[in-house]
């Protein structure tokens, strides 16, 4: 009496493929032997199941590694600069705007570009006008803002009983001798690259957490500390920045940061009598067969006996 012997087979079935899966719209579904697995995509947290987007502009992500404004967007984020500055080629850092260079800045005679923003200047015997970039002929007769050295650092405005008052451009605050105007954390991030903090001298400048700050107080730089300085091999940190140098049988690349090996063969074939092979950082001599390396490691040497014999 033979048993009847049943084999049952368990197609596995892919969940993926045919959307029977439970993952989060914002999860990646995988598929397993036996099973499935979700997974957030990046950008998201969370067990799969459930995934929330990760706001990589909070102070734990040093808001997102921008040195201005940082944007969170579902599943990324990205930076965003302050008027007077340009998004780096890092989508990072932000880099100053010389407004001079498009149509001198609007300024009718002299523009001087300063870190976030610019100003408009005149020539000996002018001065500026309310609006900051026509110049006015200055007069040396009478008691106005027309013709009168009124010396206002900005705007000057005629007072009803014949006098004149000053006043500052948006951004600025007027000082204690009522002429002077300065500068504040409001106009061109108070001349500073990256962070801006107002206090009773002055605007103090600051810089994100991968910079140091120039000695001009103003200007972030590179460090070594950090990631060395974007070099590939050696990182020495100045007073303008990083500079980076590279190890014999290398040469810098016009970038200031990769190191590219030098094929000393392509160059009196490296000074070898017989055969040069470049390598990383170096070259290697050889020579022909009957022939010895000798050790400057450069000239081939006859084997003597092989010549003797050629030579009867």
């Amino acid at each position: 009496g033979g048993g009847l012997l049943t084999q049952v087979a368990f197609l596995h079935v892919d969940e993926c493929a045919e959307a029977t899966d439970d993952c989060h719209i914002d999860a990646i579904c995988q598929n397993t032997p036996k099973s499935y697995r979700c997974i957030c995509k990046p950008g998201y947290k969370g067990e799969g199941k459930q995934c929330e987007d990760i706001d990589e502009c909070e102070n734990d992500f040093y808001n997102g590694g921008c040195v201005h404004e940082c944007i969170n967007i579902p599943g990324n984020y990205r930076c965003t600069c302050y008027d007077g500055f340009m998004l780096a080629h890092d989508g990072h850092n932000c880099l100053d705007v010389d407004e001079c260079q498009d149509n001198n800045g609007g300024c009718q005679q002299i523009c001087v570009n300063t870190m976030g923003s610019y100003e408009c200047q005149c020539k000996e015997g002018f001065f500026l006008s309310d609006n900051q970039h026509t110049c006015i002929h200055r007069s040396i007769e009478g008691m106005n803002c027309m013709n009168k050295d009124h010396g206002c650092a900005h705007i000057c405005r005629e007072t009803p009983k014949g006098g004149v008052a000053c006043e500052c451009r948006p951004g600025f605050e007027l000082a204690k001798n009522q002429k002077d105007c300065k500068l504040t954390c409001n106009y061109g991030n108070g001349g500073c690259q990256h962070t801006c903090d107002d206090t009773d001298t002055g605007p103090v400048c600051g810089c994100h957490q991968k910079y140091a700050l120039h000695s001009d107080g103003r200007t972030c730089i590179e460090t070594c500390a950090v990631n060395n300085g974007g070099c590939d091999r050696t990182c020495k940190d100045t007073a303008t920045g990083v500079r980076c140098s590279c190890p014999v049988g290398f040469t810098l690349q016009p970038d200031g940061k990769t190191c590219k090996d030098i094929d000393e063969c392509l160059v009196n074939n490296g000074g070898c009598d017989h055969f040069c092979r470049n390598t990383v950082g170096s070259f290697e001599c050889s020579c022909q067969k009957g022939y010895k390396l000798l050790t400057d490691e450069r000239t081939c040497q006859g084997n003597s006996s092989l010549i003797s014999l050629l030579g009867k």
